[in-house]
């Protein structure tokens, strides 16, 4: 049996490539036996002894399983686009420090996922090897000059002795007359000079849901000036002296004509002070973050570097939040919210829902919203039984 399993293909090919005219008159079979025969022959004394020992045991023992060939390893497996984009959710997701390497890969994870949303080639290091290992490119020789510069040894300057080393440096920090103010600690305790009054990028940057140019700014308003605005400039004016009652402070014209309220894109740094301003305006629990993988369907105002309202829309032109702090109302802030919110899917119908009894209906009914639908409590599992607002909902659309 461990013949005919060993040789059986060599059998095969034996009976397979035999003349005719010598298969003539015989069979196959006869054959295959001729070859068996002269195979036993051939074969050394202990393997014959072995073989006729293994016919005498007996037949019911199991025969051994066929070891499966070693699987070969052509190096790590790559990563699928679905599992790049989990590992990068998480990776932006840790609030902890990452190290260096990780951080390193969180970036090249980041690349990667802009270069296939602008439709660029992804680098693939092996397929580069393989490419560059089958090409036929002639080899060319290295100009001697280079070769003598590697051959060369550089000679060691001589080591100055430690006591010169040090007053050359003492001397160096002697002509120091100015420090750069990125280099300074106080760049480390005011920040960059650029946002010490604001809250965004300075350049523009990519959408990680379409790649779309986004720019540091929507809008700049400097002719609101909400409640809250002239009251922090009176704060200020005051400069802590005590004012006589009844008498009106003296607000710097020119200061507060410079101020002005900032309307831009959702991003990492505004996540803290929205989500807070969205708890305390509708229920517990609020979270936007994952509005930080399409910031182009949203849009908060800033005064420097406080969020006064934010408006949040999902791509399918869903109205998930809008909101503007109190003192800041009367300003027109909802109503840009809204409208830039509404340019941004200017081919789809906007839909949302809003509370029974709630003053923005006034605001939708302005923009053309039409009631379709009364939900029954609607808001029933997220408002609080002392909440004002009623937990019946209209839902409302806006045909395009």
């Amino acid at each position: 049996e461990i013949l005919r399993n060993t040789s059986q293909g060599d059998i095969d090919v034996l009976v397979k490539n035999e003349d005719d005219s010598v298969v003539t008159g015989r069979t196959r079979s006869s054959i295959r036996k001729e070859c068996e025969a002269n195979m036993e022959s051939q074969l050394s004394g202990p393997i014959r002894d072995m073989l006729s020992s293994s016919h005498e045991v007996d037949s019911g023992f199991a025969q051994p399983k066929k070891l499966k060939a070693p699987r070969s390893s052509y190096g790590l497996p790559s990563m699928s686009q679905q599992q790049e984009w989990a590992v990068l959710q998480k990776l932006d997701r840790t609030t902890q420090a990452l190290p260096s390497q990780v951080a390193r890969l969180r970036r090249k994870l980041h690349l990667r996922r802009l270069k296939r949303s602008q439709g660029a080639k992804v680098f693939d290091l092996d397929s580069y090897l393989n490419s560059h290992f089958r090409s036929h490119q002639q080899l060319s020789a290295m100009p001697s000059e280079t070769l003598k510069a590697f051959a060369t040894p550089k000679k060691k300057d001589a080591q100055k002795p430690l006591s010169n080393q040090l007053e050359e440096e003492f001397e160096k920090l002697k002509s120091i007359t100015h420090t750069p103010y990125a280099n300074s600690f106080a760049s480390r305790l005011y920040g960059t000079p650029s946002c010490h009054n604001t809250i965004t990028k300075t350049t523009p940057w990519l959408s990680p849901w379409n790649g779309r140019k986004l720019r540091p700014y929507i809008r700049r308003d400097y002719e609101s000036k909400p409640t809250a605005m002239r009251l922090l400039h009176e704060i200020r004016s005051a400069a802590g002296k005590p004012q006589k009652s009844g008498k009106p402070i003296n607000i710097d014209s020119d200061e507060l004509r410079s101020d002005s309220i900032d309307y831009v894109y959702f991003q990492k740094e505004h996540l803290e002070q929205v989500n807070r301003i969205l708890c305390r305006t509708f229920w517990d629990g609020v979270d936007v973050g994952e509005s930080l993988l399409f910031p182009e369907f949203s849009i908060v105002a800033l005064y420097k570097r406080y969020v006064v309202g934010c408006a949040f829309m999902t791509p399918e032109a869903y109205v998930t939040y809008i909101t503007v702090v109190p003192g800041w109302e009367k300003a027109g802030i909802g109503q840009f919210l809204l409208y830039h919110l509404f340019q941004t899917a200017i081919s789809k119908d906007i839909t949302l829902h809003v509370s029974a009894n709630s003053p923005a209906m006034i605001l939708y009914q302005k923009f053309g919203f039409k009631p379709e639908e009364f939900v029954i409590n609607f808001y029933d599992k997220y408002l609080s039984p002392e909440s004002s607002y009623s937990k019946n909902a209209f839902f409302l659309r806006l045909r395009r």
